[in-house]
């Protein structure tokens, strides 16, 4: 076999290698990058909601509910737990009173 033919042979396994390995890289980038971005969105959106509350309401459950009737997890939303939860975080009663508020992930 000739030298040029496998320097040849060696060189496209390589190219097509290392093109590969790119586009897989550029494509799970994308990717992870759209999922962060959903993620960042329903983070502002539960802030939006959250300041809403704070500012809005006398932090009670009841009008809290009044509140998030527009919200579109609403419907999920059940407000006869003490726990109510929203894209990212959780709005935690005791005694139809806001006690605090945690992270879902």
């Amino acid at each position: 076999m000739n030298k040029w033919k496998f320097a040849f042979w060696v060189c496209l396994s390589v190219l097509l290698l290392v093109t590969g390995y790119s586009t897989y890289s550029i494509l799970d980038q994308a990717v992870t990058i759209s999922f962060q971005k959903v993620g960042y969105i329903d983070t502002e959106k539960d802030l939006d909601n959250l300041m809403n509350i704070v500012n809005n309401t006398d932090l009670t459950k009841t009008q809290m509910e009044e509140e998030f009737k527009n919200n579109k997890l609403y419907e999920f939303m059940d407000f006869k737990k003490d726990t109510i939860s929203l894209d990212r975080i959780s709005l935690i009663f005791e005694n139809n009173k806001l006690k605090s508020v945690t992270k879902n992930y």
